[in-house]
This record gives structure tokens, sequence and C-alpha cells, in this order.
């Protein structure tokens, strides 16, 4: 995700990531999102075990050994 010198490592859905210091959780989904081809309005994502509400992903910044959970939202009845 981020090959820089001023890095820190997060777990991603359980794979170690190296991502910038400073990164908000907004720029890691938007990564994720990008890379796998999904579509970001589909995603929740818990951070260290908790729920992230999408209006908090800009002002979430990653703390190193986060661990962060994505999940596709599946509507259903």
């Amino acid at each position: 995700m981020y090959k820089g010198n001023d890095s820190i490592s997060i777990i991603v859905n359980d794979e170690v990531k190296q991502v910038a210091v400073n990164a908000t959780l907004q720029s890691v989904i938007e990564g994720y999102c990008e890379i796998r081809g999904v579509d970001m309005s589909a995603i929740a994502a818990a951070l260290n075990g908790d729920v992230i509400t999408r209006s908090r992903w800009q002002s979430q910044v990653c703390q190193a050994d986060d661990k962060l959970e994505l999940f596709s939202v599946v509507a259903g009845g």
C-alpha cells in the first residue's frame, strides 16, 4: 500500500500492511478498494474491534499495530 520511509505497520484483514505515518482510515480504505476493485460505498470498517462510522473515516488517523477489518456490506431481506 505504501513504500515510503515514514511508514507504520497496521493489520488489514489479517495481513500486515505498511501505510504512511498519519494515514487516515479514509486513505487506507480508498487504497484497499482501488487495489481490489471494490466499491467503497459497499464497505464497513472496524478498527481494533470498534465499528467506525463512515463520517469518522477522514479524521481517524491510523496508529502502529492497529487492526483494521473491512467488510463488504450486503443488502438483503
